[in-house]
C-alpha cells in the first residue's frame, strides 16, 4: 500500500523537486566531505614531507643538549642540520655556495632526489646542485675545496624535500655531511648560521614534547609544526578548499530552501486527498503509516541517488585536481557518509516536519469547506526555531567558519531589505496609475496577496544572491591568482650585490635586452622594543628572528598605502599593516631595532598593504634613504629572462660573488594549481546553479494552481489569451526586477564579509551586480512567466479545470 501510493504520488512535480533537492544536498556533502577529508590527510602528509619531519626547531645558535635529551626521553627521533654560506673552489675558480650540512638521519620524511639515485651526503663527500656543477665545470668524482678541506663530489642534488622558498636565501646549493663541517673552518664566532632540528614521533609523543618546548623557546628560535608552516602555494590551495566549502554552503542553503518550498506546496496540494480519506473512514494511524512511509521512501531514494552522484562528483573533482594533489590520497573515513546521510535526515526533519504534521492534521470538514486548515505550530514561532536549527547544523558541519557567518549576515540583511522593499513597493504600486491593462492586472494580483508576493520575492532573491555570490567570488579568486603571475613578472632574483655592483649589473642586463626591476638594499636587524618596552618574542614570529629591512624613495606600486603619508622622513618608518595589527601598534608609535653595528629607533608614519603571496620582494619595514647606512647592506634585484640559458653562465662568470635564484619553477607550479582548481570550481558552479534552478522551479510551481483558477475566471469573462499571457510576463518581470535589486544589496554585504574577512581580498562595490541582477532577474522570471502562460493557457487545460471546478 505504501509503495503503491508512493509511486502514484511520484508523478507530482513538487515531490520530484523535493527528491532532486535532497539528492543534490547529499551529493554535495558527500563529494566535498570525502574530498576534503582525503585532501586534509594527504596535504598533512605532504606538509610533513616538505618539512622532512613532524616538527622543526629553527635557531640561530645550537640549542641546549637537554632539549634533545628530553625529546629522546619522550620517544621522539631527532635529526640536526646546519646551513651557512661560504666560498667553494674548483681549481682556481671561486663560487659562493649555500651549504646545507645534514646528519645520517636526513631526510626523516620525503624523498631526497639525486643523480645518481638514492645518494646521501656521506662523510668526505658532497652533493652539488646542477647549477653549481655547471658554474665550476665539475663532474661526478671531482674534488671540491670547501673552506680548509677538500671533499669529493659524489653526485648532484636535484630536489630536497624541505627546500622551501625564500627570495632572500642564497644559491646554488651544496649538501654535505655534518661531520665534515669542523674541517672546513668556515664556522667561526660571528658567522651567520641557521640550525634546524627535525623531530618525528606519534601524535601523543609530539603533543607531550610541544608542551615542554613551548616554555623553552628563546628569541631567535622558532618551533614549527605542520599547522603553522605556510607558503604561497599552500595558501592558494587553502583558498581553493575555502571556495569548495563556500560552494557546499551555497548548495545546502539553496537545497534547504527548495525542499521547504516544494514540500510545503506538495503537502498543501494533498489536504483535499487526506480529508476525503478521513471521510471514508481512514484512521489517524493508517494515514500516519502512509505519510511516514512515503517520507522514508523519498529519503531512501535520495540517499541512494545522492550517494551515487556524490561519488561521481568526487571522482570528477579528484581527476581535475589530481595534478596539484599530493600523490595518491589516502581513502576517506566514514565521517563524510555519516554527515551526508545525517544532513539528509536533519534537513528533511527540520523543513518537512511542519508541512507533514499539517497534512496529517487535516480535518474531514475540508471536504465541505476549503478554508478549513489545521492550526498547529504557528509560523511566527516555527520559522525562527527552524532558522536557528539550520544555522546550528551548518556551523557544526563547517566548524563555525567565517564563510557561514558572512552568508548569514547577507541573508539577514536580505530579509530586512525584502520587508522594506516589499511593503514600500506595494504601497508605491497602490498609488501608481498604470495605463497598460496587462501591467495593471499584474500589479493588482501582486497587491491582492502581499504575503505570497513577499515569499516569492524571498525565494527569487535568495537564488539570485547566492548564485551571484558564487560567480563573483569565483571570478575574484581566479583574478587574484592571476595577479600573482602577471605576464612579465620576474622569474629570477639576483642577491648579495654590493652597492658598487648595482649599476654594473643593471648595465649588463640592459645590454642583453633585459629590463632589471627595482634594486632593493637589504639590512638584517631585529625588532627589540615596541613603544619603549622590550618586545615579547612569543607574541609574533617577526619578533623571533632577524628581519630584512630596506630603504626606498619611491613606494612600490604593489604596496598600497592604507594610512599615513609617503615618503617617510628621517627618523620615520613605513610598516606593513597586518604586522602592526598583530603587534598592537599604530601611527605615531616608536619602534627600536638592533643591528650588527648599532641600535636605532623610528616612528611609524604610514601603514602599507603587502601581498605576501606575490613572488616579488616585500618588506615589513621601509625606511627613508640614508636611514640604514650605518648597517651592513647587500642589494637585491629581479628580472625576467626567457630562453637564454647561456646568459646565466655569463652572469655568474662576470659576477662570481652574486647568487642567482630561479623562481620560474615556483611560478609554473602555481600556474598549474590555477588551471586545475579553476576547472574544479566550474563543476561546483554547475552544482550550485542546479540547486538555484530547483528553488526557482519550486517557487513557480507554488503559484500554478492559484494562477490556473484566476485564468479560468478571466478567460470566462472574455479576456484574451494574449492579454493573460502578457499579464503573466509583466508579473514575473516585476518580481525579477525587485528581487534582483534586493539580491544585489545582499550579495554586496556577503561579498564584503567574504573578501575582507575570509579570502583577504580588497573589497570595492561591484556596480555590475546592480545592473546585471535586476536585468537577469526580469529576463529569467519573465521567461518563466511566458512558459507558464503557454502551459496554463492551453484550451484543454482550462476547460478541464473549469469542468473539475
Amino acid at each position: 500500500m505504501i509503495w503503491r501510493w508512493f509511486w502514484r504520488e511520484w508523478r507530482s512535480p513538487s515531490l520530484l523537486i523535493v527528491w532532486m533537492a535532497l539528492t543534490l544536498a547529499v551529493a554535495c556533502v558527500l563529494a566535498l566531505g570525502s574530498l576534503s577529508d582525503r585532501m586534509e590527510k594527504g596535504l598533512t602528509q605532504q606538509s610533513r614531507d616538505f618539512m622532512a619531519g613532524d616538527r622543526t626547531l629553527r635557531s640561530a645558535r645550537e640549542v641546549p643538549q637537554a632539549w634533545l635529551d628530553q625529546a629522546r626521553t619522550d620517544g621522539l627521533r631527532s635529526g640536526k642540520q646546519l646551513t651557512f654560506v661560504t666560498m667553494t673552489f674548483a681549481g682556481n675558480t671561486p663560487q659562493l655556495a649555500a651549504i646545507k650540512a645534514v646528519d645520517d638521519l636526513y631526510p626523516m620524511y620525503g624523498q631526497l632526489t639525486t643523480r645518481p639515485a638514492h645518494l646521501k651526503p656521506a662523510a668526505g663527500t658532497v652533493l652539488a646542485s646542477p647549477r653549481l656543477m655547471a658554474l665550476l665545470n665539475l663532474k661526478v668524482g671531482d674534488a671540491l675545496d670547501v673552506g680548509d678541506t677538500t671533499l669529493r663530489v659524489a653526485g648532484e642534488v636535484l630536489q630536497e624535500p624541505d627546500s622551501g622558498f625564500n627570495p632572500f636565501e642564497t644559491a646554488p646549493r651544496l649538501m654535505m655531511n655534518l661531520a665534515d663541517v669542523p674541517k672546513t673552518g668556515a664556522v667561526q664566532p660571528g658567522s651567520r648560521l641557521t640550525w634546524r632540528y627535525k623531530f618525528s614521533g606519534t601524535p601523543a609523543q609530539l603533543s607531550r614534547y610541544d608542551s615542554y618546548i613551548s616554555g623553552q623557546i628563546k628569541p631567535g628560535q622558532q618551533w614549527i609544526s605542520v599547522e603553522n608552516s605556510e607558503d604561497a602555494l599552500g595558501r592558494s590551495m587553502q583558498r581553493a578548499q575555502q571556495f569548495l566549502l563556500l560552494s557546499a554552503l551555497l548548495t545546502l542553503l539553496l537545497a534547504i530552501a527548495a525542499v521547504a518550498v516544494a514540500m510545503s506546496h506538495y503537502c498543501r496540494s494533498r489536504y483535499d486527498l487526506v480529508a476525503v480519506l478521513k471521510t471514508l473512514g481512514a484512521n489517524r494511524a493508517a494515514l500516519r503509516k502512509l505519510i511516514v512511509g512515503q517520507w522514508l521512501a523519498i529519503l531512501l531514494l535520495a540517499a541512494i541517488s545522492g550517494g551515487l552522484i556524490g561519488q561521481a562528483f568526487e571522482t570528477i573533482l579528484l581527476t581535475l585536481l589530481r595534478p596539484v594533489l599530493p600523490g595518491e590520497l589516502p581513502p576517506a573515513s566514514f565521517w563524510p557518509w555519516l554527515w551526508a546521510v545525517g544532513t539528509l535526515f536533519v534537513i528533511s526533519l527540520i523543513v518537512g516536519l511542519r508541512p507533514y504534521r499539517l497534512l496529517l492534521a487535516t480535518q474531514p470538514l475540508r471536504v465541505l469547506r476549503r478554508d478549513s486548515v489545521a492550526r498547529i505550530w504557528p509560523l511566527k514561532f516555527y520559522l525562527p526555531v527552524m532558522a536557528v536549527a539550520i544555522v546550528g547544523l551548518l556551523a557544526l558541519l563547517v566548524g563555525g567558519s567565517k564563510l557561514l557567518w558572512a552568508l548569514v549576515a547577507g541573508m539577514v540583511l536580505l530579509a530586512v531589505l525584502l520587508g522594506a522593499i516589499g511593503w514600500g513597493g506595494l504601497m508605491l504600486l497602490r498609488k501608481l496609475v498604470v495605463r497598460n491593462l496587462a501591467f495593471r492586472l499584474a500589479v493588482n494580483r501582486l497587491l491582492r496577496q502581499p504575503w505570497t508576493t513577499l515569499s516569492q520575492l524571498a525565494a527569487f532573491s535568495l537564488s539570485f544572491m547566492l548564485l551571484a555570490l558564487l560567480l563573483v567570488m569565483r571570478g575574484d579568486l581566479l583574478e587574484r591568482w592571476q595577479q600573482q603571475l602577471p605576464p612579465n613578472s620576474p622569474n629570477y632574483f639576483l642577491l648579495n650585490m654590493t652597492q658598487d655592483q648595482v649599476p654594473q649589473v643593471e648595465k649588463f642586463l640592459t645590454q642583453h635586452q633585459i629590463t632589471p626591476q627595482t634594486a632593493y638594499p637589504i639590512a638584517r636587524v631585529r625588532l627589540t622594543e615596541i613603544k619603549g618596552k622590550a618586545a615579547d618574542p612569543t607574541k609574533d614570529n617577526a619578533l623571533n628572528r632577524e628581519l630584512n629591512l630596506t630603504w626606498l624613495e619611491k613606494r612600490p606600486d604593489h604596496n598600497p598605502l592604507v594610512a599615513g603619508y609617503w615618503p617617510p622622513k628621517k627618523g620615520e618608518v613605513s610598516m606593513e599593516v597586518e604586522l602592526a595589527e598583530r603587534l598592537g601598534v599604530k601611527l605615531g608609535d616608536t619602534l627600536t631595532f638592533s643591528g650588527d653595528t648599532q641600535t636605532f629607533s623610528a616612528k611609524i608614519t604610514s601603514l602599507r598593504k603587502v601581498d605576501w603571496e606575490s613572488l616579488r620582494p616585500n618588506f615589513f619595514f621601509i625606511f627613508p634613504p640614508g636611514a640604514l647606512d650605518a648597517q651592513p647592506q647587500t642589494w637585491l634585484t629581479s628580472f625576467r629572462m626567457d630562453n637564454h640559458p647561456t646568459l646565466l653562465a655569463q652572469i655568474n662568470r662576470q659576477f662570481p660573488t652574486l647568487s642567482l635564484l630561479d623562481i620560474g619553477s615556483i611560478m609554473r607550479q602555481i600556474g598549474q594549481v590555477l588551471a586545475q582548481v579553476s576547472q574544479a570550481l566550474e563543476i561546483m558552479v554547475i552544482l550550485v546553479t542546479a540547486c538555484g534552478v530547483l528553488l526557482l522551479l519550486a517557487q513557480v510551481q507554488v503559484g500554478m494552481r492559484q494562477r490556473r483558477q484566476e485564468l479560468v475566471v478571466w478567460r470566462t469573462l472574455g479576456a484574451s489569451k494574449r492579454l493573460l499571457r502578457a499579464t503573466l510576463w509583466c508579473e514575473f518581470a516585476l518580481l525579477g526586477v525587485v528581487s534582483g535589486v534586493a539580491a544585489a544589496l545582499g550579495a554586496e554585504v556577503a561579498l564584503w564579509g567574504l573578501q575582507r574577512k575570509v579570502f583577504d581580498f580588497p573589497w570595492q562595490p561591484d556596480w555590475v551586480l546592480w545592473v546585471a541582477l535586476p536585468l537577469t532577474g526580469a529576463l529569467l522570471l519573465s521567461l518563466c512567466g511566458g512558459w507558464l502562460g503557454v502551459r496554463l493557457l492551453k484550451g484543454k487545460a482550462l476547460f478541464r479545470h473549469f469542468d473539475s471546478a
